[in-house]
């Protein structure tokens, strides 16, 4: 596939691409379920920027919201979905396809 044909593809996960969300999204790979907070703390978001990003993330299916324990109360936590993960995966694995491509045109 040509760097076109790639970046064109790229492109096309724009929900994922953006980002803040990609930020999200690798974070709860990494790092498992997160409150509303621990998230907002992690990546020095507003609360507002931040749901409205979660809310997206949710329509597409990409995390899920539960409810967990911290400390004595239930809080809202999310968490990455499989379709999350598959998402997450096939962007990073054309960004690593981009930059190889990128880097063996340097040489």
């Amino acid at each position: 596939m040509d760097l076109p044909s790639l970046l064109r593809r790229l492109q096309e996960e724009d929900v994922v691409v953006q980002p803040r969300r990609l930020s999200i999204l690798i974070l709860l790979a990494l790092e498992g379920r997160r409150s509303f907070k621990e998230l907002r703390d992690a990546l020095g978001m507003s609360p507002g920027n931040l749901g409205s990003h979660m809310r997206v993330l949710e329509e597409e299916k990409l995390v899920r919201r539960t409810r967990c324990l911290r400390g004595l109360r239930y809080v809202t936590c999310y968490e990455i979905t499989e379709r999350g993960v598959e998402k997450l995966a096939d962007v990073l694995a054309l960004a690593s396809k981009i930059s190889e491509m990128m880097g063996a045109g340097e040489r």
